[in-house]
């Protein structure tokens, strides 16, 4: 009876099963083969280009009915990131909500999230510097300013992320007060517009400082992207050229480039800042190498101080480089560093940089909605070095919240960085300076806006064409 009944149930499944698949599993396994498709492609890409290729697991061990990023980070070796963040990316074109590098829907501000001692419940936020044009700009909002309300509440861990962007809001801005050690509001609030998009043109600042005959040229430089425009865009090179003619012009024989807000960007953006930069001696030589995988010949790829990418601008031809850093201080900025360190003296003033010494490309298929940038290769020197992955430590250390009186507007002479570069240069700097204490306020920062735009990896923006695929 038993053996009856269970044939019965087997055979009322046979009949049931075909009609479930047809009626309610078509677009199921509709969907299930765009998804092995998508994991095809992530699969055959990385097989060509991912730096540790020999680390991808063989195609018997992996899962092609995973979803995408799943399955993509199911390739990656143990090697690729930091503290348990890989450096490779992946997301779905519905997920990018950001198509242009630096162009951004927002307000036009970034920040640091702090607590203050005294304040257990409310955070500040604390401001690093505003993009021209912004709905920031527009209220007078800038560095230093200290964000102390949103529409009259508090921040808090929970809506702080609304100062990246939302709608039209009522800021209670502060100061920082010297008489008193404290962080006071201004009796007016400021009314701020909608997010917006907001061009952060990374050519942020420039200035002539004259010091005992010398010519100090100083520039912050925020990220390392050619334009505004995805595919050809060139107006922030081409300002960036233009800074150069001015320095040039201005005739500066010493320099301080601001690197501390700055995590990275495109490689061709370094290499143009570099050659600027760097001691005429060394145009024409060897910047720097990329190395790819093994399947590449030569997997080593150099790069020179090339002249012809000057245009408009000028090489300044200096021995030094004072370079001011942060823990945001990053990737092409890193490269920057290491690159022009085998020719000239690159004395770095602030904070331990972040540690990224590789480069990632984009590969996007738009028919299955997928955007990855997987690293794709190593960074050295012209002597093939490469040891910054834990990030180079500055000669003066120095933090710039030590002294919030000092948390000055950029180019200001007493802002805490610059005027150490400056004292440095002109010879008054005293090691001492570094350790004096000058405020009780205690200010604990928990987050930066900036990280938000890091690039994990120096951006491989133009695919080399002088090797062949084995």
């Amino acid at each position: 009876m038993k053996a009856r009944n269970t044939l019965l149930l087997i055979a009322a499944m046979l009949v049931v099963l075909p009609a479930w698949l047809a009626s309610c599993g078509e677009d199921r396994w509709a969907g299930y083969a765009e998804q092995t498709q998508t994991d095809r492609w992530i699969d055959d890409t990385m097989r060509v280009w991912y730096y540790w290729r020999e680390d991808i697991p063989g195609t018997n061990d992996l899962n092609y009915f995973n979803d995408p990023i799943t399955f993509f980070y199911s390739l990656l070796s143990s090697d690729d990131g930091k503290n348990g963040t890989p450096y490779s990316t992946i997301d779905t074109l519905e997920a990018v909500t950001r198509s242009i590098p630096y162009t951004d829907y927002s307000y036009g501000f970034q920040f640091t999230t702090n607590q203050v001692e005294g304040n257990d419940t409310a955070l500040y936020a604390h401001v690093l510097y505003v993009a021209q044009g912004s709905p920031a700009a527009d209220i007078g909002l800038e560095r230093g300013d200290w964000i102390m309300q949103m529409d009259g509440t508090p921040i808090t861990q929970d809506n702080y992320a609304r100062l990246y962007g939302s709608s039209a809001m009522t800021l209670t801005v502060g100061y920082y007060d010297p008489a008193q050690d404290t962080i006071l509001a201004y009796a007016e609030t400021r009314q701020m517009a909608s997010a917006r998009v907001v061009d952060d043109n990374p050519v942020h600042y420039r200035n002539i400082y004259e010091r005992n005959g010398k010519r100090i040229g100083y520039l912050v430089y925020n990220h390392f992207s050619s334009g505004s425009t995805e595919g050809g865009g060139t107006e922030y090179d081409d300002d960036l050229r233009e800074a150069f003619q001015y320095f040039s012009t201005g005739g500066v024989n010493e320099f301080v480039l601001d690197l501390r807000y700055n995590n990275g960007g495109q490689l061709s953006c370094a290499q143009l800042l570099s050659t600027m930069l760097a001691p005429s001696s060394a145009l024409g030589q060897t910047l720097g190498y990329v190395e790819y995988n093994s399947r590449f010949n030569p997997s080593m790829v150099s790069l020179n101080f090339d002249t012809s990418i000057i245009g408009n601008g000028a090489n300044l031809n200096l021995s030094t480089l004072y370079v001011l850093t942060s823990a945001q201080t990053a990737s092409a900025s890193e490269m920057l560093i290491n690159c022009l360190k085998p020719y000239m003296n690159v004395i770095l003033i602030g904070g331990t940089t972040e540690g990224k010494n590789v480069g990632s490309m984009s590969f996007t298929n738009e028919e299955l909605r997928v955007r990855m940038q997987p690293i794709v290769c190593k960074l050295y020197n012209a002597l093939t070095e490469s040891d910054y992955e834990n990030g180079f430590t500055a000669d003066i250390s120095m933090d710039e919240n030590s002294d919030p009186a000092r948390f000055l507007p950029f180019g200001n002479e007493d802002e805490q960085l610059l005027y150490t570069a400056l004292s440095v240069i002109d010879g008054t700097w005293q090691d001492s300076n570094t350790t004096e204490e000058v405020s009780s306020l205690h200010i604990k920062t928990l987050r930066n806006s900036v990280a938000r735009q890091a690039s994990h990896a120096v951006h491989i923006d133009k695919q080399p064409t002088s090797f062949k695929l084995y």
